[in-house]
């Protein structure tokens, strides 16, 4: 589930990282006006650098077709917030409450969170588009 709705990701386009005919990882979105949201990012191997190839994909994706890449994560995602922040991304919207959200349209997908960090709100990342400001341009004294 998405800030922008439910989402089927077998049903949305996405890139794929082979090696030797073995799947390493997969990445699908939902082009929108304007705007290219990553949807699913998943890596079969850790720290081979996937994940990065298949986001810097889709920011080559976005920027041919000038749009703006966004996606969202959880606030107990440690690993996701590091390794989007890493990439680049910028953090420009917290969206307060969202679990609550979640709960709502799939129950049994989304229990309450039993880490340290509980499951609450959803994060929006970016990556910063040429000619737009970035949140910090924008919250800048005049």
């Amino acid at each position: 589930m998405s800030i922008s709705g439910a989402h089927d990701p077998t049903r949305l386009p996405g890139l794929v990282a082979e090696e030797s005919g073995a799947t390493l990882g997969a990445l699908t979105y939902r082009a929108g006006p304007g705007e290219i949201e990553v949807v699913t990012l998943n890596s079969a191997v850790e720290n081979r650098g996937v994940g990065s190839a298949l986001l810097a994909e889709s920011r080559r994706l976005a920027e041919a077709a000038g749009a703006r890449l966004w996606l969202i994560t959880t606030n107990d995602n440690l690993r996701a917030i590091a390794f989007y922040q890493r990439r680049g991304m910028d953090m420009v919207a917290l969206h307060r409450n969202f679990a609550d959200t979640v709960r709502l349209s799939k129950p049994a997908l989304a229990p309450p969170s039993t880490g340290e960090i509980p499951f609450r709100h959803a994060i929006e990342f970016e990556y910063p588009t040429p000619g737009r400001p970035s949140p910090d341009d924008a919250t800048a004294p005049a």
